[in-house]
């Protein structure tokens, strides 16, 4: 099963997800404060409480913020230890909270599913199948350097080289089926709006069909 992170800056109003089906909900800092704005109850609260305004009512639960000097960010901290989960919040902060978070996937693992006010971002690597209405816009872009191809796209790619300097922005679907493959980790971003109208599967590699 996968955790479910939830961390500071800007988060959806809403999110379609079934709570249950995570083994470990975990906030950092003012992460939770919109856990429970989306009416989400976590299981374990770690960071600084510099940014949550809800530091009283959680040190009165017995949680102890840790050392605001520290080598970790509070995202970091809630991060390090879970090898696959969905993440909500950290979108339209600060520049550099959202360059370390990149720093943070590198080092540990990206979120399966991230959940951001503006952005619904999905990772992957290896094949994947994109069934979504005609003409939906998606960007594309890696967690470092990659080749990619896709097909179904109103502009395909044919394996150039993308890299966080060099990114498929504002591509769109042309017609119903997409493929994309990465021979790296990287990450399909959509409108929120639109996201519940996606289908994504992952295509086995060869050394598994």
């Amino acid at each position: 099963m996968k955790d479910l992170i939830i961390i500071g800056g800007l988060a959806p109003d809403s999110v379609d997800i079934d709570i249950h089906s995570y083994r470990t909900v975990i906030a950092a800092d003012s992460g939770y404060d919109t856990a429970l704005r989306l009416g989400i109850r976590p299981d374990v609260i770690v960071g600084d409480f510099d940014s949550t305004s809800l530091r009283a009512e959680l040190i009165g639960k017995g949680y102890n913020p840790c050392p605001a000097d520290k080598d970790e960010t509070d995202a970091e901290l809630a991060i390090m230890h879970s090898s696959e989960y969905d993440l909500i919040g950290g979108g339209e902060g600060r520049i550099d909270h959202t360059l370390s978070l990149f720093t943070v996937f590198r080092r540990y693992t990206p979120p399966s599913i991230w959940y951001m006010r503006s952005d619904t971002v999905v990772s992957f690597s290896g094949e994947v199948i994109i069934e979504a209405p005609d003409g939906m816009p998606l960007s594309i872009f890696p967690l470092s350097s990659s080749s990619v191809f896709t097909a179904g796209l109103k502009w395909n790619i044919k394996g150039d080289e993308l890299s966080p300097l060099f990114i498929s922005l504002s591509n769109r679907m042309e017609g119903n089926k997409a493929t994309i493959h990465s021979n790296g980790k990287a990450f399909i971003r959509f409108n929120p709006e639109d996201f519940s109208s996606v289908s994504i599967s992952a295509v086995p590699d060869i050394q598994s069909r």
